[in-house]
C-alpha cells in the first residue's frame, strides 16, 4: 500500500476518505498520528486552504499528502459560511454549534429560498515543493432544512437535504453518501487525473480492476429543456464527461465551435458518416447530427462516465451498438410549457416553431424505449432526478411507473383534442 498523509484531524473526514481510497491502494494516515499539527487556515478560498494544508503535512512527514477544504455555501446569506464552515460559530466550535448558528440565521427564510451546496476541493501533492499539484472539485446541491434529521455523517449533514432526495445527508448510509457527495465527486476526479497523467501513487500490485465507464444517453423533444438540464448536471457532477456532437445546422450567436457542437458542412458530415466515424447519426429539422465513435469509446475505456445529449433516433442506434447504456427521456410538464419554451428562445420563426411543436408530439411517443423518464416541471427537482439516476439511486424514475400515465395522455393528445387556446391540464407526472 502507498502511504499517504491526510492533512486533517477530522475523524469523520478520515473515515469517509479511507473508505473511498482503500480499494485504490492508499494507506491513509491522519496527520495527528504522525505528530503533525494543523497550520492556520489563512486562505480566502477552498483552493488556497487545501494547498497550504497539503504542503505543510508533506513538509513535516516527507510523505505525499492529500488535503481537502470543503464547506457549505448558502445562497440566502450570500454564500456563507463557505471557507469558514468549520468555524462559523467561532474558533474550536463544534459541529452542533455551527449547525445551530446556521439555522438561527435562516430562521425567517422560507423553504423555497434555502438553496445551498457543499463544495469540496481536494489537493494531492507529491512533496512540499510540488510545482504541479493535482486539484479536483466536487459540488453537491441541495437545501437547508428547518431542523436536524439523522445522526450519520458530520458537519452540516443533519440539515442538508440533497437535491432530488427526501433524506438529509445524515440519514444516508455511508455507501450512499460515498457515491454522490461533494467529496466523493472530487475524489473520483482526483483519481482520474492521477491515472491520466500516469503518476498515480497506486502501485501496480494494488491497482483496482479496470472499470469501464458508464454511458448515459439523454434525449427529449425540442423545447423540453434538455440542454439546460445537462449543463447543470455536468456542473454539479464534474466527474461526468459530455461527448460533443457534430452538426450541419447554423451556429447560434452564443455558441462556440467545439464547445456546444462541432459545426461542419453537409459534405464533411457525409464523408465522416461514410467512413463509419459516427456512433449514431440522425437528420433532425433538415440538419444532420452525429456523435463521434472513437472519442466515446476512448473515454469509456478510461473508466470515465459519459453523457450523450442526443435525440430519440440517435438513442436507438446507441442502444443497438452499446446495449449496456442507460437511457433517459426528458418530458415537459405540459404542451403549453413546451410551446412557451420554444417561443422564449426567440431564435426561430413561427413556421419553424409550429413544425417543432408537431414533431415534438411525435418524438414523445418514443418514451417507452427509454429506461428512465424525468419530467422537467421544476428545474432544480429535474436536475436532482438526473443526479439520482446517474448515481444509481433513481429506480423510482423508471419509464414504466404508473404516475406518468395522466401526463402522457395529455402530452400525446392530437391538436384537435386540446383545450381552447392549445392548453392542456399539464398534470404532474412525477
Amino acid at each position: 500500500m502507498k502511504r499517504v498523509v491526510l492533512a486533517s484531524d477530522n475523524v469523520g473526514k478520515l473515515r469517509e476518505m479511507r473508505a473511498l481510497l482503500a480499494p485504490l491502494g492508499f494507506e491513509l494516515s491522519a496527520q495527528s498520528s504522525l505528530g503533525v499539527e494543523s497550520p492556520p487556515e489563512t486562505g480566502t478560498t477552498f483552493v488556497e486552504n487545501a494547498l497550504l494544508k497539503a504542503r505543510h503535512a508533506a513538509a513535516k512527514t516527507g510523505l505525499p499528502a492529500i488535503s481537502d477544504d470543503s464547506g457549505i455555501e448558502v445562497d440566502a446569506i450570500g454564500g456563507r459560511p463557505g471557507v469558514y464552515s468549520a468555524r462559523f460559530a467561532g474558533e474550536n466550535a463544534s459541529d452542533h454549534d455551527n449547525l445551530q448558528k446556521l439555522l438561527t440565521e435562516l430562521h425567517d427564510v422560507p423553504a423555497e429560498f434555502r438553496q445551498a451546496r457543499y463544495h469540496c476541493v481536494i489537493v494531492f501533492v507529491r512533496g512540499p515543493d510540488d510545482s504541479d499539484p493535482i486539484l479536483a472539485h466536487g459540488t453537491w446541491e441541495g437545501r437547508i432544512t428547518t431542523e436536524p434529521r439523522g445522526d450519520g455523517g458530520f458537519g452540516y449533514d443533519p440539515i442538508f437535504l440533497p437535491a432530488g432526495l427526501h433524506s438529509t445527508a445524515a440519514q444516508l448510509s455511508a455507501d450512499q453518501k460515498n457515491r454522490i457527495s461533494h467529496r466523493a465527486q472530487a475524489l473520483r476526479a482526483l483519481v482520474a487525473e492521477l491515472a491520466l497523467e500516469g503518476t498515480s501513487p497506486i502501485s501496480a500490485a494494488h491497482a483496482p480492476p479496470s472499470r469501464r465507464g458508464k454511458l448515459f444517453v439523454i434525449a427529449a423533444p425540442s423545447g423540453a429543456g434538455k440542454t439546460s438540464l445537462v449543463k447543470a448536471l455536468l456542473e454539479r457532477m464534474p466527474a461526468l464527461h459530455v461527448s460533443i456532437s457534430h452538426t450541419t445546422r447554423n451556429r447560434r450567436p452564443t455558441e462556440v465551435d467545439g464547445r456546444e457542437y462541432y459545426f461542419v458542412t453537409v459534405p464533411e458530415f457525409q464523408r465522416l458518416q461514410a467512413q463509419g466515424e459516427f456512433l449514431e447519426h440522425a437528420r433532425v429539422f433538415d440538419n444532420y447530427y452525429g456523435t463521434g465513435r472513437r472519442p466515446v469509446e476512448t473515454q469509456l475505456e478510461k473508466g470515465q462516465d459519459v453523457i450523450l445529449e442526443i435525440d430519440w433516433q440517435g438513442a436507438r442506434q446507441v442502444r443497438q451498438g452499446l446495449p449496456e447504456c442507460r437511457s433517459i427521456f426528458v418530458l415537459p410538464p405540459s404542451r403549453r410549457a413546451l410551446e412557451e419554451r420554444l417561443r422564449n428562445r426567440a431564435t426561430d420563426s413561427n413556421e419553424v416553431i409550429e413544425r417543432r411543436l408537431r414533431d415534438a408530439v411525435s418524438d414523445m411517443t418514443h418514451w417507452r424505449e427509454f429506461d428512465y423518464v424525468v419530467v422537467n416541471d421544476e428545474f432544480e427537482h429535474a436536475v436532482g432526478d438526473l443526479m439520482r439516476i446517474v448515481s444509481g439511486q433513481g429506480e423510482d424514475l423508471r419509464a414504466g411507473r404508473p404516475q406518468l400515465g395522466p401526463l402522457l395522455a395529455t402530452l400525446l393528445l392530437p391538436p384537435e383534442r386540446l383545450l381552447p387556446g392549445g392548453q392542456d391540464p399539464g398534470l404532474d407526472g412525477r
